[in-house]
């Protein structure tokens, strides 16, 4: 009898094993897939955000630009602005020069006392006016 229990314990526990042993395999397999899901999501969107930087990268690369705001000043538009300096009661002009740069010019009068008056000369595009922004008496 003893033989007979013994074979049934081990019958048992084998049984038993087997049900644990299908239970961990399915929690194993549910892990699995779960991590292959969470993995799957990751790429995609990973994937997603890539293209979308793409994208951004590609319209500031070939948007539109605005090429008003670097538009050099014309020579007509300093000379309004040296016709606008005369206007002005700085004193005696002896001489006026224009150094224009991007979008602006700096116009500096040279007076007959020895003193300099510096402004900076802007376009408004829009209107087609000019402006004098900044004054500046140097001595």
């Amino acid at each position: 009898m003893e033989k007979n229990e013994m074979t049934m314990d081990k019958e048992t526990r084998n049984k038993l094993i087997d049900l644990y042993l299908d239970e961990a395999v399915i929690e194993f397999d549910r892990i699995l897939d779960t991590g292959h899901k969470r993995r799957r999501r990751i790429v995609f969107w990973s994937t997603a955000a890539g293209a979308a930087a793409a994208c951004l990268a590609f319209l500031l690369w070939f948007g539109p630009k605005n090429d008003k705001a670097d538009s050099p000043l014309t020579p007509i538009q300093i000379a309004d602005g040296i016709q606008q300096m005369m206007l002005l009661d700085i004193g005696d002009i002896e001489s006026i020069v224009a150094t224009p740069t991007d979008s602006y010019a700096v116009l500096t009068a040279h007076l007959k006392d020895g003193n300099t008056c510096s402004y900076i000369l802007k376009c408004n595009d829009d209107e087609g006016t000019t402006t004098l922004l900044a004054y500046s008496n140097n001595q």
